[in-house]
């Protein structure tokens, strides 16, 4: 009796891993086909967020369809339906960010890709807070250097925030800025053994 119970066990799990191998085949077929676009998938974000940012939400979503029109033309294989969203972050980091104080709407979420993954410095329009209020809540508990372009130890701020590795916050910026963070915002920096310099200032 126990031989018969456990050979129903086995051929019960045998009769699942069959139904599992023909979702693991599709799967497979459909990573293939990924993969296979993966470079045009790839030069989307990257010109996300490299251009995006300056934007609204429907010019944003033009950019897109132009460019995957362009790599088209090109005949770069890209995602017909590609979802920047899903591809450069995940719910769970999305969820933090909301927790945070990050709006939940597209838009928001678009930014705070922006923030967190382009490699140039942002320059954040916020008239009602929020972002601010977002990269405040992100960054406690860590050190972390809120200032304006006004103050009287802005430089010393700015040379101890990158002498140390620390991430500052420059608030309340106009049109014209210092020119001691022409270096620091063009990346010019100079390797100097294993370490990073830069020159603030003239």
């Amino acid at each position: 009796e126990t031989c018969k119970r456990k050979m129903k066990a086995a051929t019960a799990l045998i009769g699942g891993l069959g139904g599992e191998k023909e979702r693991w085949t599709q799967q497979s077929k459909e990573f293939q086909q990924q993969l296979g676009r993966l470079v045009g998938d790839a030069l989307l974000a990257t010109a996300f967020l490299s251009y995006a940012g300056p934007f609204n939400q429907e010019f944003r979503l033009l950019l897109m369809d132009a460019w995957k029109k362009e790599l088209i033309l090109r005949n770069v294989p890209v995602s017909q339906n590609i979802n920047i969203i899903e591809m450069l972050t995940d719910t769970a980091t999305i969820g933090e960010w909301n927790l945070q104080g990050l709006p939940n709407d597209e838009l928001s979420v678009q930014n705070g890709i922006i923030v967190t993954k382009a490699t140039r410095y942002p320059l954040l329009i916020d008239p009602q807070g929020q972002a601010k209020t977002w990269i405040k809540n992100r960054e406690s508990g860590k050190e972390f250097q809120v200032t304006t372009l006004n103050h009287k130890y802005f430089r010393t701020h700015l040379e101890d925030c990158l002498s140390l590795g620390k991430a500052i916050l420059i608030e309340d910026v106009e049109e014209d800025l210092d020119p001691a963070l022409d270096n620091v915002l063009e990346k010019n920096f100079i390797k100097t053994g294993s370490t990073l310099k830069v020159k603030v200032g003239d």
